[in-house]
This record gives structure tokens, C-alpha cells and sequence, in this order.
């Protein structure tokens, strides 16, 4: 495949990921915000809220590993535009008709549809225009995601306290229309040697079938073409890979649990909801240089990606172990908020920048396999933390179970090695 000419639009590119992640993340730490309301207004337990809130980030991720066919057919432009308006209507109506909790997690069901689709679309055009140096300028766009992680939660907060629950959701929905702007922005580069989805030897919608095949022949023939789209080979020539996935489900199990619990821990260790909200912002204080400093020290050499993964999972079981000696100080929650928020920022990329070291027709199926275990993982964490708070009544024991995942997260990275993710991120082209 020819290689594709990078212009200045590239700086474009990237701003419009860096405002892709500004409202997907300040989106997920809001919902954080929303769990005691739903609790009161609906009577519902505290495991049931996690999980509905963590539903938009979560349930549609299965849908992930078809992004690749979706943006054969429909375009990148189109089909983020689509995503966008989805997330957007999807919460304007979770806040406007529902009447029950199942309404509220119908619709944030069709709106993580939305979000898996503009999630991993949105990587695979930053590599497109940045194949040589990736990790950092993924790094750099993933800015955004603290930036909003800081910004929108307490500003939740005071609408919710201003027009109630469902008027900040609807505004969080307008504010998620900003998706179809961004995505309008998108120009996908183009190569002089496109790739064309019917390979040769592949039979194509226009060619019928020998009448004499029988009917395993065919059912053959239709598990080796999905086989072929889904790039279910990467499973047994990329042993790595497997690993790989287990440990982006224990990252999404973390990142959602602690993401979506932080702000209710500190409400429930007594810190008023203002203060309480402004965990958030410490949070995304130390994510911002988490994932700077990820994508730097990988591009410069002067670490592997995958010891770094291990260190920073290391070091994040240590902060949440830390939880319950801290709790009665805020000064001591907001500074281990701020580190936690370094280490989530450099783990969130590094999961990215491993996943995308494939062949480049595989690239975005091993992003969206990826994204599609770290989605079902943060199901996982928002029911098992808020499961965790039922039961014992206690944040402290919650933290202290997601610090022993990191733990194991941490052991599972020393197990990979550069030499599972053999290909460079180079000269990849996307249609």
C-alpha cells in the first residue's frame, strides 16, 4: 500500500480528538454525579446505579468489533456523525421521558453504541495521520479527556443543583451534539492503492454459489468471511494478543469503578458535594501529565510500553490500598485522587499504542476488540464496586479490592513482551 501524504491538516486531526475525548471523558466522570440522585429518585441500589451509569461506555463495545465493515460502507465523516447524533439523542431522551430506571438504562444502552463507534473510529484516523509518532500525539489528544474530567463534573453539579437531575442530563446530551462538529472536520487520507474489502479468491455478493455446494460448504464459507472481517486469526498468531485483552478488561474493571466512585466516596466520607465533585478535578490534574509523559518516554525509547504498564499498575495498587488510611482527610483523598489520575493517564494509552502494533488491515479490529474488553470490564467494575458498598457499606473496601486488581494487572504486563506486537506503526492508511 502506497504511503499517504500527511499535510497540515493532520493538527486539525488532532484537535478534533482531543475535543472527541474532552466530552467523552468529562461525560464519564459526570455519571459519577448522577448515582446518588438515581438512587434517591428512582430507590434503586448503589450497584444497580454503577452499572447503569457505567452502560453508555460499556454494552455497546461488543458492536466495536464491526466498526471496521461499518466504515467501509458508510465513510468515517458519515459514520462519526451518526455515532454522534446517537450519544446526543440517546441522553436528551434518558433525561426527558423516562419514568423508570429501565428507561434511563434502555438509553444509555443505544447511546454506548455511539460511544464504541466515535471511540474507536477516532484513534484510527489520529494513527492514519500520525503513523510515526503515535504515542505521543496520542498522548497529547488524550489531553482532553482530563481537561474535561475537571471541567464538567462540578459544573454537573451546579446545574443538577440548578434545574435537577434530568436538566443536566439533557444538557449533557447537547453538549454531546458537539461529536457531529467534530466529526465534520474529519478528511479520512486516501492511498493510491486502496484496499478493497473483497479480497482475492473471496467471492463477492454478485457471484452466485456452484449449485452442487452442500450446505456445510457454505457455512464453511460464511465462518471463514466473518472469521477474515473480525480478524479472529489475531487470537491464535498473536499469543500476546490474548493476554493483551485480559488485562484492557481488568483496566476498564479500574477505570470505570474508581472514575465513577470517586466522587461518592468523598460524599460518603463526609466532604460536602462541591468538594466532593472537585476530586475530579485533581483526578484530571494527574492525568493530564500521565499522558504526556506516557507517550513521550515510549516514542523517545527510554522505556517499553509494557513496563510501563506493569510500573504504573503497580504504583495505582498502592493508591487505592491507601484509600482507607487517607479517609479522613481530604487534603490526603484529593492528593491520592491526583496520583491515581496519573496513572490511569498513563495506562489509558498505553492499552491504545499496544493494540494498534498490528498489520494495518488489522489495526482497527485489534482496537476494537480491545475497546470491546475494556467496555465490558467497566460493566463489571460499575456493578462490582457499587455491589462491594452494598454489602460492607464501605468505599474503603471497594478501593482496597480494585487495588489487588491492579495488582494482578500489573503481574499479567510483565508477561508481555515487545516481541508479541512485532509490527511498527508505520505508513498505515485507513479507507
Amino acid at each position: 500500500m502506497g504511503a499517504p501524504v500527511v499535510g497540515p491538516w493532520r493538527w486539525v486531526i488532532l484537535l478534533v480528538n482531543t475535543g472527541v475525548c474532552f466530552v467523552s471523558f468529562g461525560v464519564l466522570k459526570s455519571m459519577g454525579v448522577f448515582i446518588d440522585e438515581f438512587i434517591e429518585y428512582f430507590e434503586c441500589s448503589t450497584r444497580a446505579a454503577g452499572l447503569v451509569v457505567s452502560l453508555p461506555f460499556t454494552i455497546g463495545m461488543v458492536t466495536g468489533i464491526f466498526t471496521g465493515v461499518l466504515q467501509r460502507i458508510m465513510g468515517t465523516k458519515l459514520l462519526m456523525i451518526f455515532s454522534g447524533a446517537l450519544i446526543s439523542v440517546s441522553l436528551i431522551i434518558a433525561a426527558v421521558v423516562s419514568t423508570k430506571f429501565s428507561h434511563i438504562a434502555l438509553c444509555f444502552v443505544v447511546c454506548s453504541f455511539g460511544f464504541s463507534i466515535m471511540q474507536t473510529v477516532s484513534v484510527a484516523v489520529l494513527l492514519q495521520y500520525f503513523p510515526d509518532n503515535f504515542a505521543s500525539m496520542n498522548g497529547v489528544s488524550l489531553i482532553g479527556g482530563p481537561v474535561g474530567m475537571m471541567i464538567v463534573p462540578p459544573v454537573v453539579q451546579q446545574l443538577i443543583q440548578l434545574y435537577g437531575w434530568r436538566g443536566a442530563l439533557a444538557l449533557l446530551g447537547a453538549m454531546s451534539a458537539n461529536y457531529c462538529v467534530f466529526a465534520a472536520l474529519v478528511r479520512p487520507l486516501r492511498t493510491k492503492n486502496s484496499y478493497t474489502p473483497i479480497a482475492d479468491g473471496e467471492p463477492s455478493s454478485s457471484t452466485n454459489p456452484p449449485p452442487n455446494e452442500s450446505l456445510w460448504h457454505k457455512l464453511r464459507q460464511t465462518f471463514g468471511i466473518i472469521s477474515d472481517k473480525l480478524c479472529l486469526q489475531m487470537f491464535v498468531d498473536e499469543p500476546g494478543f490474548v493476554t493483551l485483552l485480559f488485562v484492557s478488561f481488568l483496566e476498564g474493571t479500574l477505570f470505570c469503578g474508581w472514575h465513577i466512585f470517586l466522587i461518592p466516596n468523598g460524599i460518603a466520607l463526609g466532604f460536602n458535594e462541591t468538594r466532593s465533585s472537585f476530586l475530579a478535578t485533581f483526578a484530571g490534574s494527574g492525568t493530564i501529565l500521565g499522558r504526556v509523559l506516557s507517550g513521550f518516554l515510549i516514542d523517545q525509547g527510554l522505556l517499553q510500553a509494557h513496563n510501563l504498564l506493569a510500573g504504573s499498575s503497580f504504583l495505582l495498587a498502592l493508591v487505592c490500598l491507601l484509600d482507607p488510611i487517607a479517609a479522613p482527610s481530604y487534603e490526603a483523598v484529593a492528593t491520592l485522587a491526583t496520583l491515581g489520575g496519573f496513572f490511569f493517564g498513563v495506562l489509558y494509552p498505553l492499552m491504545i499504542v499496544l493494540s494498534v502494533n498490528f498489520h494495518e488491515k488489522k489495526i482497527v479490529s485489534a482496537l476494537s476488540w480491545m475497546f470491546l474488553f475494556t467496555g465490558s470490564g467497566a460493566s463489571v467494575g460499575g456493578f462490582i464496586i457499587g455491589w462491594i458498598y452494598d454489602v460492607t457499606g464501605d468505599y474503603g473496601v471497594a478501593f482496597c479490592t480494585m487495588g489487588v486488581i491492579s495488582a494482578v494487572m500489573g503481574m499479567l504486563s510483565v508477561t508481555l513482551r515487545p516481541t508479541c506486537f512485532p509490527c511498527k506503526t508505520q505508513n498505515r492508511a485507513l479507507d
